[in-house]
């Protein structure tokens, strides 16, 4: 069919996020094309030169390190939809071309993932005496005391009820006021730019806020974000498949800083294996401290892209304050912000870290520079962001309709519910929080959920019993994937002293 049109018809058929280059045996010609933008080109006129990369920061260091006299000409974005085709006999003539496709042929060969049943796991043999103790464990969490206005238990960190059986979170709580649109509206004129040059970068995990805010920054507030991803070992397959599928669609450079996955999972092996020996809840962010110095990087993907708009989607529901409640910090803002926290109250998480590795040698293993700067990365590095749900309003239904509707998002096969499913983590501490404490995440989503009037309280406790069933086939992958015996961690959490 030609060239250009055998290029069209390869983007027509891809879903997903792409960025290609063809050579032939048969011709001197090479073919450049991307989906997404994440192709650069710079020219060396005096060489007859010409080079490619994915983002452009890295062609500007290879320019910087070319010899002198070379005079290689400012990187080239090859847009979301171009390509570009090279002479290789004078890689200097080249001719742009379109890859938009008739909408048909693009539909052919997709097959819909989105909307697919989600089944419960099965309990096999193998996992039959895991079973029996999450029966005995879902027993002992149908009796466990809950706040009467929201489904809080007795076990999370300084909950107190009053004489109506209402907790000291509820009645301390504050409604969420939104900054609101035309806020953000003023917020975003400053930064945005009409000349198809990126504007903004936003913090894309591929979890569901974290795409649903790069769909409305794209579609809605007419933003040209880059997408940023910080890969430390524990995005799923599932959320590479779905940010594909977004960046892919939107037609958004998508940046990936990749650590050095084998030490980042070894290094939560062995954090996981010292918690093991002597579990306690409060070390069990240890587990995700490889994930932190995703700060640190924002802020240098920021002047490498000069850009001054770092954008997140988290949003006001998601806090987890009992996570350093085990480790006796109170609760200290109602705000989104991640690090919001006191310079005591950082002091006081500080110490009792240096209390538990001083308790459990097993913590003093090669991870530790690793778990130091996540620390100092996550609180202490400047974040100076826009939270996007601090003025728009977050609606679940809404976010999980788009999704599945707009971009064949794909769900989890082991939980009905779309949150976390991108952290291989999350099952794992959701399983030790719910087996120890009788809550997890869920608890304190749904409750948040409650006191802001989004949801009711029986179909908050409707939630969390289907949410709270083990991920058992994640769980199993987690293992697999930082080499952990999953039949012993889970023999050692199910044998943890319990909190009810």
């Amino acid at each position: 069919n030609g060239l250009e049109e055998s290029v069209r018809s390869v983007f027509g058929r891809t879903v997903g996020e792409a960025s290609l280059a063809f050579v032939f045996s048969d011709r001197d010609e090479m073919a450049l094309a991307t989906n997404t933008g994440s192709l650069f080109v710079v020219r060396v006129k005096a060489k007859q030169v010409l080079f490619f990369c994915s983002e452009r920061a890295i062609a500007q260091r290879v320019i910087k390190q070319m010899p002198a006299g070379w005079q290689a000409e400012v990187p080239v974005q090859i847009g979301a939809g171009r390509g570009l085709i090279v002479d290789l006999a004078d890689p200097l003539q080249s001719r742009s071309i379109n890859l938009a496709t008739d909408a048909k042929g693009a539909e052919s060969s997709v097959t819909s993932v989105g909307a697919a049943a989600m089944p419960r796991p099965s309990t096999s043999t193998a996992r039959r005496s895991i079973a029996t103790s999450t029966d005995v464990t879902y027993k002992r969490w149908l009796a466990l005391r809950r706040c009467t206005r929201c489904v809080l238990p007795e076990t999370m960190p300084f909950i107190a009820f009053d004489s109506d059986g209402v907790c000291n979170y509820c009645r301390s709580h504050t409604p969420h006021k939104l900054k609101g649109e035309a806020e953000l509206e003023r917020v975003l004129e400053r930064y945005r730019r009409n000349d198809g040059e990126a504007d903004c970068l936003v913090g894309f995990s591929g979890g569901r806020d974290s795409s649903y805010g790069l769909h409305l920054l794209k579609t809605r507030y007419g933003m040209n974000p880059i997408a940023y991803t910080y890969d430390w070992g524990m995005v799923t397959d599932l959320a590479r498949r779905n940010q594909a599928r977004i960046c892919g669609k939107l037609g958004v450079e998508h940046i990936w800083v990749s650590a050095d996955i084998k030490k980042k999972r070894r290094n939560v092996r062995q954090n996981v294996e010292a918690w093991l020996r002597k579990p306690d809840l409060g070390m069990v962010p240890l587990f995700m401290a490889g994930d932190k110095q995703f700060m640190w990087h924002a802020n240098r993907l920021m002047k490498e892209t000069d850009l001054h708009l770092m954008v997140y989607s988290t949003n006001q529901y998601e806090r987890t304050d009992f996570k350093t409640g085990f480790c006796g910090v109170r609760p200290a803002s109602a705000e989104i912000q991640l690090n919001r926290m006191s310079s005591f109250s950082k002091m006081q998480l500080l110490l009792y870290y240096l209390k538990s590795y001083a308790t459990n040698p097993g913590y003093l293993n090669s991870s530790l520079s690793d778990t130091f700067t996540a620390f100092l990365s996550y609180y202490f590095v400047k974040q100076d962001f826009l939270y996007l749900f601090d003025y728009v309003p977050w609606d679940e239904n809404e976010i999980n309709s788009t999704l599945i509707r707009e971009y064949d998002w794909e769900l989890a096969k082991d939980t009905p519910t779309t949150w976390r499913i991108g952290d291989g983590t999350a099952p794992f501490y959701n399983y030790i929080y719910m087996t120890v404490a009788g809550f997890s995440e869920y608890e304190t989503f749904r409750s948040n959920q409650i006191r802001e009037g989004v949801i009711g309280r029986e179909e908050a406790l409707r939630l969390i019993r289907e949410e709270n069933v083990p991920r058992l086939p994640s769980i199993q992958e987690y293992c697999q994937l930082i080499g952990l015996d999953f039949d012993y961690a889970m023999r050692v959490i199910d044998n943890v002293p319990k909190l009810y």
